[in-house]
């Protein structure tokens, strides 16, 4: 028997003995039929869900630390750690801040084995297994290298690709390309999407599926159509020789018994400014359905038509079910960052809930022609309009100061005086995903609700220092250097670093920053000219006749305490009955370090676990808090104390007949310290 389908059947054997203790009322024996956490986020169909119930509302709240595992080095720059972790036949499989892999016993957290790749660190949320006919292998990506891992050893599976890596670069083409979600394993493929930059000079999107055996390129899906493509109709002539994104950045799901691939994509580039990209911009902001055997597109839906807001879609797909007229249906629910849930038919695409097209405003900048209308579905988690704070009436003088002269109608579309628009850039949903809940057929969902700042800027065009910095580094960076949410201040960074290390950086990358090898050498010296430039020399330059537009930086509505300008909840944990779309309840979920007990809620990166024993455990929170709510209710039954904030997605398993939860405390996100630690919580050994 092939060793995948070996392996399947004994966790299914498993699962199936479980299944039938709970049914019989007995607590289920789990001694000698350990069960793992074999996919990223626990299956292929990304459920995030476990059969498990030694862990349950009763017992809860006796659950204790059973070890602890320090994976080593913090990033350069600021860390983040997302990973969720791999665990089989009683190994766990993790990566570190800096993308050393390790594995270790899943009952103690000792260590069994470590693998430097000696690459720049970057941001990975999880890890592929696939069983061959030659042994398991062990898949993970550190930016855009695969690397191919002996699971027993550490060592590198020499067979595959160039000594056990694989540039995932496509052939031919050159720019910023990182892989941040672990890819679908598939029979004997893998298949990966990819993350780019979203400006100027980003890749065309494209999924592609990989010989797990050897590394050679199976099939390739161009999300971006080629010329006489179908979906070309849908972008402007000539728009489509330059055209970037639309790209699949996070994970994707696989629907194992039909053979079908369900890939989120995001927008195209630039993503605030679409006046050289007009039309619809298919395949941008889509749910693709693809046959995973040879990437044949068998249905769409998009989401966002000609994207200037960049509501890329965040999260993996769920595969759910849900009853309509005494009938079952098979279906893929998508959540998004504008806080809608859209739930599809498997099969043939059809959108379970209502759509609504919701008509959108004209642009006031040249070239710029939004769509007429944009598809929104009639479920939505968040609300939909900002409403000022009311927290304290200094809070709502200062926040009202700051959005007096923005733009603050729903679909407004970007603006040189700014628009304000709500959820804001990291939504509604993030890359987390949803936990399906097949007991009651439920979706429980973590969102954030705060408001954004969208602001265009005027650039020169050409090879102007200031105008390469703009589309390249101004975005993250601020147009005058002052930094953003999402990248520190450039002030006085040639003096710190030197122009020889911001070059490097440049070229290879650092943390979150991918490579910009791409530029050609008159762009790079252009940057490093305009980082070492007086403030009075950038402020003089003078752009050219042709005007291009630039975002000017991805900020939020906050009050004078750093706070969400908006009137509470900030963040929420939401259950849905997914044959209506109702919620079975909604808590505010998390606090703000500092502010502890305002019981608001607060932004959320990573996703939720529910489990048999009808538990949610979740992280996510920027209080460095990890959390059990009672799937029914949403009543919080228990709390531990991180030593920084878990912005990953927790696992659950059993090793030597014991359940256990494990998170990994990364943080490093909006304020928290940043921290490279792996917690595993169980309940007290008798």
């Amino acid at each position: 028997m092939p060793a995948t389908r070996a392996r399947n059947l004994r966790r299914g054997l498993a699962a199936l003995s479980i299944a039938l203790a709970g049914i019989a009322g007995a607590a289920p024996d789990v001694r000698g039929q350990d069960t793992d956490w074999p996919v990223y986020l626990g299956d292929a169909g990304r459920s995030h869900y476990s059969p498990l119930d030694q862990i349950d509302r009763g017992n809860v709240q006796d659950l204790e630390v059973a070890w602890t595992y320090d994976s080593g080095e913090l990033r350069e720059g600021g860390s983040t750690m997302y990973t969720s972790p791999l665990v089989l036949d009683g190994v766990l499989y993790g990566l570190s801040p800096r993308l050393v892999a390790f594995a270790l016993d899943a009952a103690t957290g000792a260590e069994r084995w470590r693998h430097d790749p000696g690459l720049p660190g970057a941001a990975q949320r999880g890890l592929m297994w696939w069983d061959g006919d030659g042994g398991p292998r062990l898949f993970y990506t550190a930016g855009r290298i695969l690397i191919a891992l002996d699971p027993a050893t550490g060592e590198p599976v020499e067979a595959f690709g160039d000594g056990g890596r694989l540039d995932l670069t496509p052939p031919g083409e050159s720019g910023p390309l990182t892989v941040t979600a672990p890819g679908v394993v598939f029979e004997d493929r893998l298949v990966f999407g990819f993350s780019t930059s979203e400006g100027d000079g980003a890749l065309p999107g494209s999924i592609r599926a990989f010989d797990a055996g050897s590394g050679d390129l199976e099939w390739q899906f161009d999300s971006i159509p080629r010329p006489d493509d179908p979906g070309a109709e849908t972008w402007a002539p000539g728009s489509l020789e330059n055209a970037g994104g639309a790209n699949a950045w996070t994970a994707m799901t696989l629907d194992e018994e039909r053979g079908v691939l369900f890939v989120p994509t995001g927008s195209a580039t630039p993503d605030f400014y679409g006046g050289h990209r007009p039309g619809d911009n298919l395949y941008a902001n889509c749910l693709l359905a693809l046959d995973a055997r040879t990437g044949e597109l068998r249905w769409h839906f998009q989401v966002v038509r000609h994207d200037i807001w960049d509501r890329d879609l965040p999260s993996p797909p769920t595969l759910v079910e849900l009853e309509r007229d005494g009938a079952v249906i098979d279906a893929v629910a998508v959540t998004t960052k504008s806080g809608h849930l859209y739930v599809f038919d498997r099969d043939t695409g059809e959108s379970l809930y209502e759509i609504i097209e919701e008509e959108t405003l004209p642009s006031e900048l040249p070239g710029e022609v939004p769509a007429p209308t944009e598809p929104v579905s009639a479920v939505a988690v968040t609300r939909q309009v900002f409403e000022l704070t009311t927290r304290s009436p200094e809070a709502t003088a200062y926040v009202q100061e700051i959005i007096a002269d923005f733009d603050l109608r729903p679909w407004a579309p970007p603006t040189l005086d700014g628009t304000l628009f709500f959820p804001g850039y990291d939504g509604g949903a993030e890359w987390g995903g949803s936990a399906f809940d097949p007991g009651a057929n439920r979706l429980i969902v973590n969102m954030s609700e705060i408001g954004g700042i969208l602001q265009m800027y005027e650039i020169p065009v050409g090879y102007s220092d200031g105008g390469v910095y703009a589309e390249h580094c101004g975005t993250c960076h601020g147009p005058d250097l002052e930094g953003t949410s999402n990248g520190p201040s450039l002030g006085g960074v040639v003096d710190r670093l030197g122009r020889a290390g911001i070059d490097a950086i440049l070229r290879e990358g650092r943390g979150r920053m991918p490579s910009f090898a791409h530029l050609e050498e008159i762009e790079r010296r252009g940057v490093l000219r305009h980082l070492a430039a007086p403030e009075e020399a950038r402020a003089a330059e003078t752009p050219s006749t042709e005007v291009r537009y630039a975002h000017g930086g991805y900020r939020w509505v906050r009050d004078h305490e750093g706070l969400p300008g908006n009137t509470p909840p900030w963040g929420t944990l939401t259950s849905i009955d997914l044959a209506t779309g109702d919620f079975d309840w909604q808590v505010p979920f998390g606090d703000y370090l500092g502010h502890e007990g305002l019981g608001y809620g607060a932004e959320n990166y990573g996703g939720p676990v529910v489990t048999a024993g009808g538990l949610v455990f979740i992280g996510a929170t920027p209080d460095r808090k990890f959390r059990a709510f009672d799937v029914r209710t949403g009543e919080e039954l228990w709390r531990a104390e991180l030593p920084a904030a878990g912005f990953s997605t927790p696992v659950t398993y059993t090793a030597g007949g014991r359940q256990y939860v494990v998170i990994a405390a990364g943080g490093g996100r909006r304020g928290p310290p940043s921290g490279s630690e792996y917690r595993a919580f169980s309940l007290p050994t008798r």
